[in-house]
């Protein structure tokens, strides 16, 4: 007798196994196999394996978070996050509008702070807010800068700096006159500070010094510092100052805690600083010059301060970074951040190089990522901070080790402060691992190639039509703004056209690498497996290659508003895992206005102003011409600004404003100029 066959299928397994099956899945597998078919769908909209998907690869995004806190389901989360995850990597966005004109912004944690007409406004992008926050400059430092009103009635010139936001908290720096300058902390939130004694004033300091001043903070810390000398010495170095938020006052918490020797002073180019679980990270690139020279390899310095740490010098640790021997880097295109990878709660070194790898032609872009330590994973610190601070005020100079070569078995980590007089070095468990030619070995999760094959088809840019250029980890993808002036046949003036230009990739599944891998890829591989140490670096990706937005054929009315002015001058953007922000010139009387514009790739950020691109549009053009302008818009009539984040505040006189601090309907809302962009 002859049996007849039963064919197993994904959906009759039992539970157990297909929620061991779904742990390795990420949510973009997730989406894919539950649209496999009907069945599968229904299987897979269960909260536990949704639940159990997302704690394995997104647990640290914006709707995980909303999952946990119990605001939106597990389900429901990893549609949202799929949907953000693939707009972005296959450059489809959701939604382009005009938000603002002004004359310089800030864009950060979702939320837009720019300058107009006397004004400082905050717009909630993330949340698509109806209104903003708006306070009035002049009278706002009536109230809490000292001496404000003398200086105001002898003349005397305000310059503004947007710094940081964070937690509904601003950072900006006034400069009045020819006094020091002012470090000023507002409570920008709807709601304002539920309990202060001194409004929405959260810190206010008049500062010394401001060579390359940064500011980081949350609700409860501030850190602040400058790149300057200190005491006796003559070479300038990096100084940090802790402050208590929570005490709702103006003293320092600490003295200041020196970064010394470390290199690197352009903040977004070869160092940068970010606060994380209040505990502020700070990374650099750069190494001194002499020592640099006489070494083989580079390294990632980085330290974490703690918040009322008492240490003098900020213990210095290094991770290696490179060899030299893996070819020259074409510094005008490097950038480095700190980022919080979404899987894991780590903070992220990243950082973009240009390279002219393994004796290539051409140069490369190529971003790589680093993991760092959470402060909870950290060894203790109190003992090393007291060793440090008595090897701070030990007189004679203590005798440095040699650094250890790459040959050696452990690359150096060092600890201390200012060279030889109080660093202590100590071996390092990271060391590279290279295959037998002697190639660095790098996670492929950590290491991603824009054009991973010297054969696949370019589509590049110059530096100088690149206004704005980024990464996003979530997606996985080169996010560039690019000038790609409009071809043209007829003779005249080439008019300017912004587009995006993304660049991401996509994790190969079995299937696709055994139907593409050839003698040469499963030699590569299998050197590969002699040497790595888990399944990481073997994990292999494919590009999904560069896609261009809008299209060539895309209607002028859509080109208008992402250029409005035809000529794509003085751009300045910022961006997040969800939405670009840029601004742009637009054509008026007035000097230094510009629109700031939204591309938005999450499709629950819907302003009103958004028409449906699918309708047949009835309206006048849009902004960018002169008889267009909105009803009811003021814009702001600025006569000196120095660079994109400085502006020069007006008399009062010449824009009265009746209170301090007010809400308002969003410009945006006036402006009324946006289009969203139906799917199927």
């Amino acid at each position: 007798m002859v049996m007849g066959k039963t064919t197993a299928s994904l959906y009759s397994l039992p539970y157990d196994l297909l929620y061991q099956i779904v742990t390795d899945l990420d949510c973009i597998d997730y989406i894919h196999l539950s649209r496999t078919n009907r069945t599968l769908y229904s299987l897979l909209q269960n909260e536990l394996l949704a639940k159990r998907s997302i704690e394995n690869s997104v647990r640290e995004a914006k709707e995980a978070r909303q999952a946990y806190a119990g605001k939106i389901s597990f389900r429901e989360a990893i549609g949202r996050i799929y949907d953000v995850k693939q707009a972005v990597a296959y450059a489809n966005p959701y939604s382009v509008a005009v938000l603002a004109y002004a004359s310089t912004f800030l864009y950060q944690d979702g939320v837009l702070s720019y300058y107009c007409a006397n004004e400082i406004r905050v717009l909630d992008i993330h949340q698509a807010a109806r209104k903003e926050q708006v306070l009035d400059v002049r009278n706002v430092f009536r109230r809490i800068i000292p001496a404000f009103r003398e200086d105001e009635a002898h003349g005397a010139s305000i310059e503004l700096s947007f710094l940081y936001y964070a937690a509904g908290v601003l950072a900006i720096l006034a400069e009045i006159g020819h006094t020091s300058p002012w470090l000023i902390l507002l409570d920008v939130s709807p709601r304002g500070p539920a309990s202060c004694n001194r409004g929405r004033l959260r810190f206010l300091r008049q500062l010394r010094c401001t060579r390359r001043l940064f500011v980081r903070h949350n609700h409860s810390h501030l850190f602040y510092g400058v790149y300057s000398t200190v005491g006796l010495s003559s070479d300038p170095q990096w100084s940090v100052q802790w402050v208590d938020l929570t005490q709702n006052t103006d003293e320092l918490g600490t003295g200041p805690i020196l970064l010394d020797k470390f290199a690197g002073t352009d903040i977004g180019q070869n160092v940068c600083f970010e606060i994380f679980d209040n505990h502020l990270y700070a990374v650099t690139s750069a190494l001194d010059s002499n020592e640099e020279q006489f070494h083989p390899e580079s390294f990632y310095e980085w330290t974490c301060i703690s918040p009322a740490s008492r240490i003098r010098r900020a213990p210095i640790q290094r991770i290696f970074r490179r060899m030299h021997t893996e070819g020259p880097i074409n510094d005008t295109w490097s950038d480095i951040s700190l980022r919080l990878d979404e899987a894991t709660g780590r903070p992220m070194i990243t950082e973009c190089r240009r390279e002219w790898l393994q004796n290539r032609t051409d140069n490369v872009r190529t971003y790589y990522t680093e993991p760092l330590m959470r402060p909870s994973e950290m060894p203790s610190t109190g003992t090393a901070e007291d060793r440090l601070t008595r090897e701070a005020e030990q007189p004679t100079p203590r005798v440095v080790t040699p650094l250890i070569s790459a040959a050696s078995s452990h690359y150096p980590l060092i600890t201390g402060g200012a060279g030889p007089s109080n660093m202590t070095i100590e071996p390092s468990p990271a060391v590279p691992r290279k295959t037998p030619d002697g190639e660095v070995i790098r996670s492929t999760k950590y290491k991603h190639t824009e054009y991973p094959d010297s054969t696949m088809p370019k589509r590049d840019f110059i530096l100088a039509r690149t206004k704005y250029r980024a990464y996003n980890p979530s997606a996985a993808a080169f996010v560039d703004l690019i000038n790609d002036p409009e071809p043209s046949t007829s003779v005249g003036v080439v008019q300017d056209r912004l587009r995006l230009r993304i660049c991401s990739r996509k994790r190969k599944q079995p299937i696709e690498e055994e139907e593409e891998e050839d003698a040469s890829s499963r030699a590569k591989k299998k050197k590969q497996s002699e040497t790595s140490e888990s399944e990481e670096e073997q994990q292999q990706y494919i590009s999904n290659g560069v896609k261009l937005w809008p299209a060539d054929d895309a209607d002028q009315d859509l080109l208008d508003l992402l250029c409005p002015a035809k000529r794509a001058a003085n751009v300045h953007g910022a961006s997040d895992e969800r939405t670009l922000v840029y601004s742009v010139d637009i054509d008026t009387d007035e000097p230094h206005q510009q629109a700031i514009i939204l591309v938005g790739f999450d499709p629950r950020i819907r302003l009103p102003c958004m028409r449906s691109r699918k309708r047949k549009l009835d309206e006048s053009p849009l902004v960018g011409t002169k008889h267009n302008r909105r009803v009811g818009i003021v814009l702001p009539r600025l006569r000196d600004i120095k660079d994109s984040s400085k502006v020069l505040v007006e008399d009062s006189q010449k824009i009265p404003r009746p209170r301090s601090v007010r809400t308002e309907d969003a410009m945006h809302l006036s402006i009324n100029s946006g289009y969203w962009f139906d799917r199927g």
